[in-house]
């Protein structure tokens, strides 16, 4: 039981910071991905004058969680025939978004002074972690 309780402990820290920034958040009338992002900061190790995680593999467990249900969330509302019906835009502005996250992700890499596949992987990771974040607070 030992080894489940610093993650039960991580969960309801990550979960109070996540709740305290979703209402402060929808007040302000603002994304609560982004909210959800502040609170992350929150609960890290980086910001010393808040309680923060102690077992990061626990973390990173409770993040590929989350980031399976959000994919989830997002293929249910996903539809062909919203697409279809809304005409070229949102195709035009997927591809857009895609395309110039992509060219951010390889020029900071050619300035970090990363390889040429180091670089294309970097923008591959902006291009889909964007739209997916945009397409959610849409």
């Amino acid at each position: 039981m030992s080894e489940l309780e610093p993650m039960m402990a991580d969960l309801a820290l990550i979960l109070i910071c996540a709740s305290a920034m979703t209402l402060l958040f929808k007040y302000m009338k603002r994304p609560l991905v982004l909210g959800y992002i502040v609170a992350g900061f929150l609960a890290s190790p980086n910001m010393p004058y808040m309680p923060s995680v102690t077992d990061m593999e626990g973390v990173h467990l409770w993040s590929d969680i989350g980031v399976v249900f959000l994919l989830f969330a997002l293929g249910l509302e996903f539809s062909f025939r919203k697409i279809l019906r809304m005409g070229a835009a949102p195709i035009i502005a997927a591809c857009s978004v895609i395309f110039g996250m992509m060219l951010v992700g390889v020029f900071t890499g050619h300035a970090f002074g990363w390889q040429k596949m180091d670089c294309i992987y970097l923008g591959g990771m902006l291009a889909m972690s964007s739209t997916t974040i945009i397409f959610k607070a849409l």
